[in-house]
């Protein structure tokens, strides 16, 4: 039963967030983004970790603070750092770091292209890349490392898919 519960719970995340992210369009904040996105990969890297009866403790710790983690990232970016992360995956050459800063936000940026490819979406060949973005509070100092995935929608736009 437990696993059934279990099973049950990721595929209603994932399933959910999917449909969220889609039927958002460009009306969701890039906060909000962030956070379905780090909660569906939270989750199922908490259901990764967990054993047993722990494994949907696991799960719903590891949506939180992925949800949590995502959130603070898009809170922080604004359409300055959008737009530096678009010119990134469009023009870096692989592992070359794109460095910024921003006052308005005052944090600073680590952005680092990995790799180009062919990826698929919902059953259309897409470009995609996998990235490592460092961001650092100047006010606190607090660093925070995640590496994603960013696949272009039909419109051309850099979409973070993981």
């Amino acid at each position: 039963m437990t696993s059934l519960l279990s099973k049950s719970l990721i595929i209603i995340t994932c399933s959910s967030s999917l449909l969220l992210t889609g039927c958002g369009g460009g009306n969701m904040s890039n906060e909000q983004m962030n956070t379905i996105v780090g909660s569906v990969v939270g989750g199922v890297a908490g259901h990764q970790f967990g054993k047993g009866e722990g494994r949907t403790i696991m799960t719903i710790l590891g949506v939180a603070l992925g949800g949590y983690i995502g959130g603070q990232m898009g809170k922080n970016m604004n359409s300055y750092d959008q737009r530096k992360v678009s010119g990134a995956l469009d023009n870096a050459p692989n592992y070359k770091k794109v460095s910024w800063d921003n006052n308005e936000t005052n944090s600073s940026y680590d952005f680092t292209p990995i790799n180009r490819y062919e990826g698929n979406v919902n059953g259309n060949r897409v470009q995609c890349r996998d990235y490592i973005i460092n961001v650092r509070d100047k006010n606190t100092g607090r660093p925070m490392e995640v590496q994603g995935r960013a696949c272009r929608n039909s419109r051309g736009q850099w979409i973070p898919v993981r």
